[in-house]
């Protein structure tokens, strides 16, 4: 039984497919946190082009 945790805790052929996913978790938090940040001016901006160009058509 001894040997089979250690053989498990040695083994470390899936540490690289939980480091890339925990790199793909961070970088979609950083993305999503960012991108919320600007919202409030994209909002701006498409409000401001939305009431330019409406009696324009």
């Amino acid at each position: 039984m001894k040997a089979l945790f250690q053989k498990l805790i040695l083994n470390k052929c899936g540490a690289t497919a939980i480091e890339y996913g925990l790199l793909a978790a961070l970088i979609g938090l950083a993305a999503a946190t960012g991108l919320s940040k600007f919202t409030p001016s994209l909002n701006n901006i498409y409000t401001m082009v939305h009431k330019n160009t409406q009696n324009k058509l």
